[in-house]
């Protein structure tokens, strides 16, 4: 159904709906420390998180997430939290039917929705 991510609480979140598959996170360079043993990051088969963003890393993340076809939607962190816990897609989809999905460039950490 989707492929969204979300920058909350300065942390990056990658999430999939539906049948879509979670991207591949090897398309990210090693540069960015985003996915590499020196950074905080989890992954579930429907979401990857990576804690403390730097700024720069998050932005250029975000460019390869749009090259991908994910779009950006704010999402509070309690949501997307919940979403990784225990996957479930029905609230996750009431909360993302309310929001509307933005495409957005390239934003600063502190511009997306509060903790």
């Amino acid at each position: 159904m989707g492929r969204h991510y979300s920058v909350s609480g300065g942390n990056l979140y990658i999430f999939t709906t539906g049948q879509e598959r979670l991207l591949d996170l090897g398309v990210f360079p090693s540069e960015l420390n985003l996915f590499e043993a020196e950074s905080a990051w989890r992954v579930s088969p429907w979401i990857a998180v990576v804690e403390n963003v730097l700024q720069k890393a998050a932005e250029m993340a975000q460019i390869i997430l749009q090259l991908n076809d994910y779009e950006r939607i704010s999402l509070p962190t309690n949501i997307l939290e919940h979403y990784f816990l225990d996957g479930d897609e029905y609230s996750l989809l009431e909360v993302i039917q309310q929001a509307s999905v933005e495409v957005s460039p390239v934003i600063n950490l502190q511009d997306d929705a509060p903790s």
